[in-house]
């Protein structure tokens, strides 16, 4: 068997060609030969699924011509791809939006009405295949010149193949023509994109528009989206007042994360910028993919009833009852510190893994059996928290506990 750098090398060579038989074909071997080794390239494997993904939707003739039902070969390579993924003992979180979009579009694909059909074009470029959400893109367009969806997904389509210029153009016009409520997305759009060609290009006036697009966007609707898009923008911009002032913005848009959180990302941002101007530091946060776009499964509520026999009260502050509500929690440990309420030791701790901006993080849900209360802990003082927080990592390490920390 050829040596991996090799295959990776076919593998490249395979997907500029067009040749998705060789491109199938090494990616299976390239899949084979990285589940070998104890440690895996975490951005190798990404690549490498997608590869695979590309490989077997092919020309995509049953995503573009709605005539066509050939998608035998696709959901046959998906269901294989699927269980050789089941019968390995290592699970990644970075490959998971990847493998959810692909099956989405098999079934997306089965009612293919324009709103299903711009959601397999934005699945399409989670899978790497920008080139086929462009033509399903355009597709829509043909019918529907003016929808603003479709035309900020054909952004994000055209930013992928370094299109910078038709990027902004159609983003332009879905901004123009998009309803009030709807003009953030071409907005966020619009700063990404000029962001990606001050990147390529070095042309301070698409960063300085980049900025504009993203205040404008921030004053519409102060989300997580929108800071996201703009953070990235003031980091490549490396204006100080612009990066401050994004700081202030995410403290806002995510209020569980504390400032010390908040710095250490920033300075993390700031050093892969200097190291590399033209690289993309701030991990890309879509419009679609909220956690409640894949289900809710054990969310705190239910492992407090199940746990401590009770529905806690949750005050009506930073997103808490959404978060909560939310799954992928668990138990971290019972706290042998008090309750900074109540005085009574009664305080578990309650853990869910998030990934935001590249770095490793946990939400915290502080549960009180006497005050039958929910809280992510801002609202305690610091040196009280920091007396909490300290005595539960001794005893019960967050990453001795996560499943998600424990497969990195």
């Amino acid at each position: 068997m050829d040596s991996l750098l090799k295959l990776l090398d076919r593998s490249a060579s395979a997907r500029k060609a067009l040749n998705w038989a060789e491109l199938e074909e090494t990616s299976i071997q390239v899949l084979r030969l990285i589940y070998k080794d104890s440690k895996i390239d975490q951005g190798t494997l990404r690549t490498t699924i997608q590869n695979y993904l590309s490989s077997i939707i092919g020309t995509g003739e049953f995503l573009t011509d709605l005539s066509s039902k050939s998608s035998a070969k696709y959901e046959e390579g998906l269901v294989k791809l699927l269980e050789f993924l089941r019968n390995r003992p290592h699970h990644f979180a970075s490959i998971e939006s990847t493998l959810q979009a692909a099956q989405e579009i098999v079934l997306l694909s089965l009612d293919p009405i324009p709103a299903n059909r711009n959601k397999i074009g934005k699945h399409l470029r989670e899978i790497a295949r920008p080139d086929l959400s462009i033509l399903i893109c355009n597709q829509i367009l043909e019918q529907t010149r003016l929808n603003y969806y479709s035309l900020t997904v054909l952004c994000g389509a055209y930013c992928d193949l370094d299109q910078f210029d038709k990027a902004i153009d159609v983003a332009e016009l879905a901004l123009k023509f998009s309803p009030e409520q709807g003009k953030t997305f071409p907005l966020n759009a619009l700063v990404r994109a000029h962001t990606l060609k001050f990147k390529a290009t070095g042309d301070i006036a698409e960063i300085e528009n980049a900025l504009q697009y993203g205040h404008a966007s921030i004053d519409l609707k102060l989300d997580s989206y929108a800071a996201n898009a703009f953070i990235a923008a003031a980091v490549a911009s490396g204006d100080e007042r612009e990066i401050e002032f994004a700081k202030d913005v995410l403290s806002k848009a995510e209020p569980q994360l504390r400032q010390a959180d908040i710095s250490a990302l920033f300075q993390a941002y700031q050093a892969a910028q200097a190291l590399a101007p033209e690289a993309v530091v701030v991990e890309t946060i879509d419009e679609s993919t909220d956690d409640a776009y894949f289900g809710v499964f054990d969310s705190l509520f239910d492992l407090v009833v199940r746990d401590e026999g009770f529905t806690p009260s949750v005050a009506d502050a930073r997103k808490m009852q959404e978060r909560f509500s939310g799954d992928g929690w668990f138990l971290q440990g019972l706290s042998n510190v008090p309750c900074p309420t109540c005085e009574i030791v009664a305080l578990h701790s309650y853990r869910k893994h998030f990934k935001r901006y590249g770095k490793d993080m946990h939400y915290w849900a502080l549960v009180c059996d006497n005050c039958k209360t929910a809280t992510d802990s801002i609202d305690y003082d610091k040196k009280a928290f920091s007396f909490i927080s300290s005595d539960l990592e001794e005893n019960f390490p967050v990453a001795d506990l996560c499943d998600v920390c424990l497969d990195l």
